[in-house]
């Protein structure tokens, strides 16, 4: 009787071994992943008021100004929530979508909607298209908008997951020319007028003359 109460016993430490390590496994695995969420962002209903308010009457310039708010926002893949961080397509989707664009999700149907261009004729607002990453792919991989075409080159705001890490502003360098596809015109005003933000550092060029 005594031997089998001390194997009962034992099998019963056994199972309970078993269920703590299981529990402390679980409960490791929960803290892990939420260590590493990405942090939110200060965002003002103001801010999502003012481009409600505006819809698609709205100016390349005042959607970059909007796009801006969001400089330093982490990259988070398959994110489109500004809370947690973006994608390429995520924040390009928010900021035009903001603006009652109606936009892709993904960064691949981009070369389906609005006018095709080079790169010689870019203008603030619009969208470029780039590969991936991978060699001799020629499927679209990333996308940004464009923030100026002057003297100094092309500029455009996009959320990377390279060494930024977030949403940001790059020029075109030859890694990214290599990766070029085409310009995307969103805006039909690109069309006729030249906008503020393509103009302002010529404007810095004749005040400081």
């Amino acid at each position: 009787m005594k031997r089998h109460l001390f194997f009962i016993l034992l099998i019963s430490l056994s199972v309970n071994a078993s269920y703590a390590r299981s529990r402390h496994k679980k409960t490791h695995h929960k803290k892990h992943r939420t260590a590493f969420l990405p942090p939110k962002v200060e965002y003002t209903p103001a801010d999502r008021a003012m481009a409600d308010s505006i819809g698609t009457n709205a100016s390349p310039d005042q959607l970059l100004a909007y796009a801006q708010k969001l400089i330093g926002t982490p990259y988070h893949f398959a994110s489109s929530n500004p809370g947690y961080g973006f994608d390429c397509s995520g924040f390009v989707g928010y900021v035009f979508r903001s603006f009652n664009f109606m936009v892709p999700r993904s960064s691949r149907e981009y070369i389906n909607i609005g006018e095709k261009l080079s790169l010689v004729e870019a203008k603030p607002g619009d969208i470029i298209l780039f590969t991936g990453t991978e060699r001799r792919s020629r499927r679209i991989g990333h996308i940004g908008i464009i923030m100026s075409n002057d003297e100094d080159g092309v500029k455009f705001i996009h959320s990377t997951s390279g060494k930024e890490h977030g949403v940001t502003i790059s020029a075109i360098d030859e890694r990214y020319q290599r990766r070029f596809v085409r310009i995307i015109r969103v805006f039909k005003q690109n069309d006729d007028v030249q906008t503020l933000a393509s103009v302002s550092a010529e404007q810095g060029q004749i005040l400081g003359r």
